[in-house]
């Protein structure tokens, strides 16, 4: 029988990373002050893109695996943050938090998403 095996690595929690980027950003000037206000009511996903690092017949070659990383902040915070996070300033978020990701973990951010949800995730129904 055989095993579907799979090549991802370990990712830390959401709070932690949540907490790293809000550090990283305290370091920048006065832009991001808005957003350090709005990281602790998020909620991180991820979704990690498999990664086969050995195909028969083919020499191994590492390569990060592609990770799709999405935020999560309640209506409100996410209304604020969509007033302020252009289009620039999300890139320059998603490079953030990639440099907070650490190297070994062995993920890239493919697909960065930022999105509102109706209810506070931490006081949502289970």
């Amino acid at each position: 029988m055989r095993r579907n095996r799979s090549y991802t690595y370990e990712l830390m929690d959401g709070t932690e990373l949540l907490s790293r980027v809000k550090q990283a950003l305290k370091e920048e000037p006065g832009y991001w002050q808005a957003v350090i206000e709005c990281l602790p009511a998020g909620v991180v996903e991820y979704k990690p893109i498999r990664n086969s690092p050995m195909r028969a017949g083919q020499t191994y070659q590492y390569r990060q695996a592609g990770l799709n990383l999405t935020l999560y902040f309640p209506e409100k915070q996410f209304e604020g943050l969509l007033d302020d996070l252009v289009e620039d300033k999300v890139m320059e978020l998603k490079q953030v938090i990639q440099n907070v990701i650490p190297d070994r973990s062995g993920y890239i951010i493919n697909e960065f998403k930022i999105k509102g949800i109706l209810d506070d995730p931490k006081h949502g129904a289970s």
